[in-house]
């Protein structure tokens, strides 16, 4: 029996029977997969967090058929502030959520996980709602580039989602002045310029919703942003 190991985040947590929680984790070494711990919750030990949401631990466990089976796990890193804050708790399920209809099972992908792990630390850190927001902006934008699914940014306020352009042709959604200064900006990493305009969390939230339209197009998924907020 050959032990594999791996720092890996629990993106996904279903209680069953009296004790028993299935896990979906996604982790650094082999990407998304899933665990049962038996009799889990009958236990009062602390380190059991580490089998929790928004929590990052270091897991052993083995391969027996096409199952992966649970040997320990020690936590290695939670996130207090942002478990203590309902913005933040919805954004961080959301990008969860999200997380869970891209990733496809034993695919590798360090990129991912390391946005997550660092979007973590960011929430758990930062005091200003507005970045929040930015931050799952920002999120997707990565994504949108991660899944090499760009689209093009001419002259024009119009974002036509099927052709993956914005433009001049007033065919498709128009975005307001600001708005489209924002996706220039997600997709220029320029955060703390979004920042400095102090647009309005309302388009924020519209151009969220709008890169999740877009990526729902491309990717045929069906994540939405309204749901959480």
């Amino acid at each position: 029996m050959k032990l594999l190991k791996s720092d890996g985040i629990v993106i996904k947590k279903v209680d069953h029977s009296e004790a028993d929680r299935s896990l979906t984790l996604f982790t650094k070494n082999f990407g998304r997969i899933n665990l049962n711990i038996k009799g889990l919750r009958k236990s009062k030990k602390r380190h059991l967090n580490g089998a929790d949401l928004f929590a990052i631990s270091n897991f052993i466990f083995y391969k027996k058929d096409e199952y992966y089976i649970l040997s320990s796990f020690e936590l290695n890193e939670t996130f207090f502030n942002l478990r203590k804050d309902l913005e933040k708790i919805n954004i961080s399920f959301h990008i969860l959520e999200i997380l869970n209809s891209i990733l496809v099972e034993n695919e590798t992908r360090v990129d991912l996980y390391r946005l997550l792990l660092n979007s973590f630390r960011f929430l758990d850190k930062n005091n200003k709602p507005i970045k929040n927001y930015l931050l799952l902006g920002y999120f997707l934008a990565l994504l949108i580039q991660k899944e090499g699914i760009m689209f093009n940014i001419k002259d024009g306020s119009y974002f036509d989602i099927e052709n993956s352009i914005i433009n001049n042709i007033p065919i498709s959604r128009r975005l307001s002045e600001i708005q489209k200064i924002i996706i220039i900006h997600l997709f220029d990493e320029k955060i703390n310029t979004i920042v400095s305009l102090d647009p309005p969390i309302d388009d924020i939230k519209k151009i969220i919703s709008l890169l999740e339209d877009y990526i729902n197009y491309h990717l045929n998924l069906k994540i939405n942003f309204k749901e959480f907020f």
